[in-house]
């Protein structure tokens, strides 16, 4: 089959393009002419300079593909309309393209996220499949307006909500390693909250996954690991993967609203939007962020198949090797 990956170029992307490749599938990837292509090093794809603005690369993009894996997107901005143009109007113009140059395209794979749906309850309890997406931030709201674009577009669609994705190449969850190894482990508030999280090589497998099977067709599936752990939890075993004792460190919420509201103000001063911000406050003080994979078991045959500790391990190994720890 003959893919088309947007956003190739990056952390999940990349991972992606290689279980692409190894799999024995033609590979193109749109990434931007200022993109970093490292991590696409010694990887045979064909390469198209341009971005989701409809600078005429789309068409080029999409031609004769058989599947379109939709990675590409903003993760932060000064404003919900930065988000909003590039999630939810990039996606719209990428649909179009599709539409008017992709005749033969089989499979439309959003890569969305946990934020489209909006937290859990509380507890390590999942939300259930069938309640309504209720997003929290400008980031989940541009996500979800993504999905409905795509699920109006009147392609061969599946929807996929990765929770927290870890694992080599990544660099936000990476300073949480930075900060344990330190043997510090931050936990926002007095209270646990719960996570799901995905190993990246295995959400890699998901993915392709879910273009081959046919029961994914116009469905939106969970694509995470089946454990979930507190932010303390998490960080005793980021720990015990670095081989330092971890001591837990409560943040009052006051405390991270007031540093969220730094951060932005911070950012502006510089002119350039940082992951940490008062949105990503809203996030990490949510009840919960969990996910059931239990229709991703059900439609695709798929689960994690890593355990988080093996998974952990192998992070840090490829960090210490690439000089980053």
């Amino acid at each position: 089959m003959f893919a088309l990956v947007t956003g190739g170029q990056g952390f999940i992307g990349s991972h992606l393009c290689e279980r692409l490749i190894a799999a024995g599938h033609q590979v193109r990837v749109l990434a931007r002419p200022s993109s970093d292509l490292a991590y696409l090093q010694g990887c045979p794809v064909e390469m198209v300079r341009g971005d989701l603005t409809g600078d005429g690369a789309l068409e080029q993009a999409v031609a004769g593909v058989d599947w379109v894996f939709h990675l590409a997107g903003a993760l932060k901005g000064f404003r919900e309309a930065d988000l909003l143009r590039v999630n939810r109007d990039g996606t719209r113009r990428l649909t179009e393209a599709c539409t008017a140059h992709a005749s033969g395209l089989t499979r439309f794979v959003l890569v969305s996220s946990l934020a489209a749906a909006g937290p859990s309850p509380g507890g390590c309890i999942a939300t259930p499949e069938k309640t309504p997406p209720q997003p929290l931030t400008w980031y989940g709201k541009s996500k979800r307006e993504a999905e409905v674009v795509v699920q109006n577009s009147g392609l061969p669609y599946t929807i996929l909500r990765p929770p927290i994705v870890f694992g080599p190449r990544d660099r936000d969850v990476f300073s949480y390693f930075q900060i344990a190894k330190a043997g510090a482990l931050p936990i926002p508030g007095w209270k646990d909250r719960c996570y799901s999280l995905v190993f990246a090589p295995d959400l890699a497998d998901g993915i392709l996954q879910a273009a081959q099977a046919a029961e994914a067709a116009s469905e939106t599936i969970n694509l995470t690991g089946p454990e979930v752990v507190t932010w303390s939890e998490l960080g005793q075993k980021i720990s015990a993967a670095l081989g330092v004792r971890g001591r837990v460190l409560r943040l009052p919420e006051f405390a991270i609203q007031t540093a969220g509201r730094i951060a932005d103000l911070t950012a502006r001063l510089r002119g350039k939007p940082q992951i940490f911000s008062s949105q990503k406050v809203i996030e990490m003080l949510a009840p919960a962020w969990v996910a059931s994979p239990d229709k991703a078991g059900r439609l695709l045959g798929w689960s994690a198949p890593t355990p988080l500790d093996e998974a952990l391990a192998l992070t840090v190994r490829w960090y210490r090797d690439h000089g980053w720890l």
